[in-house]
């Protein structure tokens, strides 16, 4: 993934537009869990325990010779985890983190929560909703059809907006941009089939904490 590094300020217009945008969609997301936001413990301490993992993944990036930082989302896998409205919330404050922890410019916080949270939050849930109407309801599919292949186009579409967000701050990476983004697609795969092998694994040994996935549907 390429990140909005945040010690780049954004110009003051582009930045507010972008609060103006991510205001609404969190505002949204907190007003649809009003009402039993973690219903039980085991999924407060995994919502938790993912939103400093998600954090601390951020941190973990590569940063190429023309001033992008490529590395790993974990965005899907959270809306796949913990749905739409739970996941932009817990990405929000992960993002928060991840910008006190590297002394961010929080003027920035508005596109990168557009970009980092909202993006793959809504194209996650669109296509688990997508999956679960046109395909059969297989414990398999649910698995495979989220984990993996969600998981590959939510991470792919992410990862090429912010490519693009990114090439105003890093313009000698405009000549390269089919390189990069070859190599974000390649990110986007391997994401994809650690977060399979993570949501299958949860989905088997731990399926309390995978909100999205409702037991009488998919194992009759």
């Amino acid at each position: 993934m390429t990140l909005l590094q945040a010690h780049a300020a954004l110009d003051p217009p582009p930045a507010l537009l972008a609060w103006l945008l991510f205001l609404p969609a969190l505002a949204a997301s907190l007003l649809v869990l009003r009402r039993r936001f973690l219903p039980e413990g085991s999924q407060q301490h995994a919502w938790l325990a993912s939103v400093v993992g998600v954090a601390l993944l951020w941190l973990l990036q590569v940063r190429t010779g023309d001033g992008l930082y490529l590395g790993m989302f974990g965005a899907a896998l959270f809306a796949l985890v913990f749905g739409r409205a739970r996941a932009i919330v817990g990405l929000t404050a992960a993002l928060a983190l991840y910008t006190g922890m590297t002394a961010g410019a929080w003027i920035n916080f508005g596109i990168n929560g557009l970009l980092l949270a909202v993006l793959p939050a809504l194209t996650a849930g669109a296509l688990q909703r997508l999956i679960e109407r046109r395909l059969p309801k297989n414990v398999f599919v649910f698995i495979i059809g989220n984990g993996m292949f969600v998981t590959l186009a939510a991470t792919a579409l992410t990862s090429l907006v912010m490519l693009l967000a990114c090439l105003p701050a890093a313009p000698a990476a405009a000549g390269k941009l089919s390189e990069y983004a070859s190599y974000s697609l390649l990110l986007a795969w391997g994401e994809a089939l650690v977060s399979g092998m993570i949501f299958s694994a949860l989905v088997i040994f731990w399926p309390a904490v995978v909100m999205t996935y409702r037991e009488d549907s998919y194992l009759p």
